[in-house]
């Protein structure tokens, strides 16, 4: 029986206040924390499918003497492929004998090329000379376009092309010429 002016045991307000505070910072700090995983692991997924495409770009190119071309895009024109439409699958059908199947981008958005300034998709876009431009014979250069989320973007041109050249865009571009 409780006897008046005895108190029983538990915890105060203030004791309660402090354990949520803490509680709420901590769950602060692994939000934060969670949120910027998420699109430098999407990057990383990004990089290694340009080095993977790439790859296979190199073997056609040594099996063949040229780049397989670019074309069906409906969303930046004929000459493109991209992941933004079913023109990939042409470029997919193209090195499939040096590749199973083309990586697309973690968060493919369909119908908005990459190479899109300013707003451009999280797409691979693809193009490859198919007459005489920037001083490369047909077939002899490539364009390969892709878009970072927290990452900075990246232009990694090899080769010359002063005169003339496309890109560099504002998403990140792997350029060839040949």
């Amino acid at each position: 029986m409780k006897r008046h002016g005895q108190r029983t045991p538990g915890f105060t307000i203030v004791e309660l206040l402090i354990v949520i505070v803490v509680i709420a910072i901590l769950a602060a700090i692994a939000i934060t924390a969670y949120n910027g995983i998420q699109p430098r692991s999407r990057d990383s997924s990004r990089k290694a499918a340009v080095s993977y495409i790439v790859k296979a770009l190199e073997m056609y190119y040594v099996d063949k003497g040229s780049y397989p071309a670019g074309s069906g895009s409906t969303t930046i024109n004929s000459g493109w492929s991209t992941t933004a439409d079913a023109s990939w699958a042409n470029l997919e059908t193209l090195l499939r004998p040096y590749t199973g199947s083309l990586p697309k981008d973690p968060i493919s958005t369909p119908g908005v090329a990459a190479l899109t300034n300013g707003a451009g998709g999280y797409n691979f876009d693809y193009y490859s000379n198919s007459s005489n431009y920037c001083g490369a014979l047909p077939g002899q250069m490539y364009i390969l376009v892709y878009k970072l989320e927290q990452t900075p973007q990246v232009n990694t041109f090899q080769g010359d092309c002063a005169t003339n050249p496309l890109g560099p865009y504002a998403a990140s571009n792997y350029r060839v010429v040949k």
